[in-house]
C-alpha cells in the first residue's frame, strides 16, 4: 500500500516534470526528451502511486494539489501539430504524459462529484444543503429546472436577480459574486451577469421573483457606483442641447425621454442609471464618447458600458477601445463623422 508521504512525493516529482515540460514547449517551441531521461522512466509510476493512494484515501489536500496541476493543452497541441515530424519515441512519450495528466484530473473530478453526494447538479461552491434550499425556491416558482438550469423563458435579467439574492444569502466573496452562477448556468464572457443592466421597468417587473427572497435587500442590486455615471462637467444646459442633437440626427431614439438621458449623468428624477439605447452602430458610439467625454471623465468606457445599450445589450468594452485605436490610425479619423464631432465640440465649447 502506498503511504501518504510516498503519494505526495510522487505528485511533487510529476508536477515538477510536467510544469518544466510545459514551460520548455511554451517558451522555446521545442523539447529535447534526452534531458528528461530519468523522469520518463519513472513518471508513470509516480502517477500510479498518487492514484492508488487517493482511491483508498481521498485526502482533500492531495486532491487540491492535483486540481492545481493545470492543463496539458500546450503539450497536446505540440504533439498533434508535430505528429508528422516528431520521432515516434518522442510522440509516444508526450502522449503518455497527456494521458497521465488526464487520469489525475479525472480522479479529482470523480472524487469531487462523490463528495458532493446528492448535490451533483450544483458546482462545488453550492454543494451543500443551505445553497440547494435557496435554489429550490426558484425551481418551485418555475424559473429553474429540477437540475437548477434556466428554463427557456428565464432571461439574463432574471438570472442576475436570482444570483444576487442567493449570493447575498450565502455571503459570497465579492470576487465570486457572479462567477459561480455563470459556471452553473454556462453563461459566456459576452453575457457576464455583472454587465447585465437592470432597468427601472425590469426591477419593477421582478417584484414576484424578489418576493421569493424577502430577507434580501434588492436595492443594493441597483445602487449605482461612481463609474456608472458620466460627470456633468458643464451643467444642464449643454446636456439638454446634447440630448436634442443626438435625437435630431438619429443617434438615440426619439422615444428616449430627457429624464432618461439625465440619469446617465446622475441627474433628474431617476435614482439609478437607465441605459440609453444607441441606435447607430458601436463604432460611432465609441467615436462620440471619445470626442465628448475623454477630457472630463475618467473610465469613460466603463461608464459607456453602464449607460448605453445597442440592440438592448451593453456595448463591448474591448471592441470600443480597439475600434477607436483602429480609427485613429486611419487618415479619415478626423472626418469619420463630422456631425458627431460637431455635437461633441459644442458640448465641450470648443467651437469658435
Amino acid at each position: 500500500m502506498v503511504s501518504r508521504q510516498e503519494a505526495v512525493l510522487s505528485f511533487v516529482k510529476f508536477n515538477k516534470f510536467f510544469k518544466q515540460l510545459n514551460y520548455d514547449i511554451g517558451v522555446t517551441g521545442k523539447v529535447h526528451l534526452s534531458q528528461y531521461a530519468d523522469e520518463l522512466m519513472e513518471f508513470e509510476q509516480w502517477v500510479d502511486n498518487v492514484i492508488e493512494y487517493v482511491l483508498f484515501n481521498p485526502d482533500p489536500k492531495i486532491i487540491d494539489l492535483i486540481s492545481a496541476l493545470g492543463s496539458s493543452e500546450i503539450i497536446k497541441n505540440y504533439a498533434e501539430e508535430g505528429k508528422a515530424v516528431l520521432e515516434t519515441s518522442t510522440y509516444d512519450a508526450l502522449s503518455k504524459v497527456i494521458d497521465s495528466t488526464a487520469k489525475l484530473l479525472s480522479l479529482v473530478n470523480e472524487s469531487i462529484e462523490a463528495s458532493k453526494g446528492k448535490f451533483t447538479s450544483l458546482p462545488e461552491a453550492f454543494a451543500f444543503q443551505d445553497a440547494e434550499n435557496l435554489f429550490q425556491r426558484a425551481v418551485k416558482a418555475g424559473y429553474l429546472t429540477s437540475d437548477f438550469q434556466p428554463k427557456g423563458d428565464t432571461d439574463l435579467y432574471t438570472l442576475k436577480i436570482l444570483g444576487f439574492a442567493i449570493g447575498e444569502e450565502l455571503k459570497l466573496a465579492p470576487r465570486h459574486k457572479w462567477s459561480h452562477f455563470e459556471e452553473l448556468w454556462n453563461i459566456d464572457y459576452a453575457n457576464k451577469l455583472s454587465s447585465v443592466p437592470i432597468s427601472a421597468k425590469q426591477f419593477q417587473r421582478a417584484k414576484t421573483l424578489m418576493e421569493l427572497y424577502p430577507e434580501v435587500d434588492f436595492n443594493l442590486l441597483i445602487k449605482p457606483k461612481e463609474d456608472s455615471f458620466f460627470t456633468a462637467a458643464y451643467g444642464n444646459r449643454r446636456i439638454r442641447t446634447l440630448y436634442k442633437e443626438l435625437v435630431a440626427y438619429g443617434y438615440i431614439s426619439k422615444e428616449t425621454d430627457y429624464d432618461n438621458f439625465l440619469s446617465i449623468f446622475n441627474l433628474g428624477n431617476s435614482k439609478f442609471v437607465r441605459p440609453v439605447e444607441w441606435i447607430s452602430d458601436q463604432r460611432h458610439l465609441a467615436y462620440f464618447i471619445h470626442h465628448t467625454f475623454t477630457k472630463t471623465n475618467k473610465n469613460c468606457w466603463v461608464k459607456t458600458h453602464a449607460c448605453f445599450t445597442i440592440n438592448g445589450a451593453p456595448p463591448n468594452l474591448g471592441t470600443m477601445k480597439s475600434g477607436i485605436v483602429s480609427l485613429q490610425k486611419k487618415p479619415t479619423y478626423e472626418t469619420y463623422d463630422l456631425v458627431l464631432k460637431r455635437i461633441a465640440s459644442e458640448y465641450n465649447n470648443e467651437l469658435q
